[in-house]
């Protein structure tokens, strides 16, 4: 997952294209940004935004207007839920 730094804005548009079905036949996670933040939300109870709402197929948009403590939580599942999804594969 990458993302560019969010300039003057209260959200992120990270990368996670490399989690969705590719031409390539690698195994993935989803077919869709919409799928996985389906999944965000039922499995680490953390909700995005598909890019796919914002014509940014591929991303997912996370929103940081909140407290530090609930940013560095969600980052936590994020990461816990990415790890797992990679070890799986």
């Amino acid at each position: 997952m990458t993302c560019e730094w969010p300039g003057g804005a209260f959200y992120a548009f990270p990368n996670i294209s490399s989690h969705l079905s590719s031409a390539s036949g690698k195994p993935a996670l989803a077919k869709t940004c919409t799928e996985i933040s389906k999944m965000l939300l039922e499995k680490v109870q953390v909700a995005v935004v598909p890019g796919e709402a914002f014509g940014a197929p591929g991303y997912l948009r996370l929103s940081y207007a909140t407290s530090i403590e609930r940013i560095d939580e969600g980052l936590r599942r994020l990461n816990r839920f990415f790890s797992r999804a990679e070890a799986a594969s």
